[in-house]
């Protein structure tokens, strides 16, 4: 229980954080999709608030899947685990979508949901974490490089799959070289935080792990975060379930090829 409140705490305080970053975000001028139904009916900051204490509450708990094998001070900790969080969240905020026009919408959700994930970290180290003696982690960089190329294949594999089969929504028609470069970079960088959050997922299966590392870690958060845009805009749901199934699937899949952290030692 008293877990649980502290995990409360993060997600309330987190949520107050982004509120605050939503303001100084300019209106958008964007007329590709609609305003949603939250919007329309003047009930969008109450859903705002209840879903994001919902999504940093469930993000922070997560967190504890992983703190037990970090080592160093509880903040820093905390901070890594933020930050590990605003790099996948960043760079999905970076896709080249319709509706995403001018240089200001690109950048402004990026740096506001960046620096509220790092704001949420910090939280999650304070009430959760625990400072312990550092210890060093060394890996072999052949072997980590594999391990993220293999992730961003597959992920670029499962987004072109999505764009040329299931026709989600993208602009991938319109900017398809923009689109695949971006597919690439981001499956590198997924690639890059799940291989460094492997070394203190402690699983002896490999199914396991990747169970923690895809499903939960990525899977989890990925999911969370793409609900979001139905409370601002009229977003297709089926859509956002489509894509999210199936970067987690391919994800997921990648991260099977990752090996245990004393094999990359």
């Amino acid at each position: 229980m008293k877990t649980f409140l502290k995990i409360l705490i993060i997600g309330v305080l987190s949520t107050a954080f982004r509120i605050f970053g939503q303001m100084l975000i300019p209106n958008s001028a964007q007329t590709v999709l609609q305003p949603s139904v939250f919007v329309r009916n003047g009930t969008m900051p109450i859903a705002f608030s209840l879903y994001g204490i919902l999504v940093y509450s469930i993000i922070a708990a997560m967190f504890l899947l992983v703190c037990g094998g970090m080592s160093g001070n509880k903040l820093i900790k905390g901070l890594k685990y933020g930050l590990a969080c605003a790099v996948v969240w960043g760079v999905y905020l970076l896709e080249p979508l319709p509706h995403v026009t001018t240089l200001v919408d690109k950048l402004s959700y990026p740096i506001v949901d960046g620096v509220a994930l790092l704001w949420m970290g910090l939280l999650t180290g304070l009430f959760l974490g625990r400072t312990t003696a550092p210890e060093r982690k060394p890996f072999q960089i052949t072997k980590a490089g594999i391990s993220v190329a293999i992730i961003a294949v597959l992920f670029t594999c499962g987004r072109l799959f999505q764009y040329l089969v299931l026709h989600i929504y993208s602009s991938f028609d319109a900017k398809m070289f923009e689109t695949i470069l971006w597919s690439v970079l981001t499956g590198l960088a997924i690639g890059a935080v799940l291989l460094w959050l492997n070394q203190y997922a402690h699983s002896r299966s490999r199914i396991q792990r990747s169970a923690i590392l895809g499903i939960l870690l990525f899977g989890i958060n990925l999911l969370l975060f793409n609900f979001f845009v139905p409370l601002a805009l009229d977003a297709d749901v089926l859509d956002l379930l489509s894509r999210t199934v199936v970067d987690l699937i391919f994800v997921t899949a990648g991260t099977l090829f990752i090996p245990r952290r004393e094999n990359i030692v």
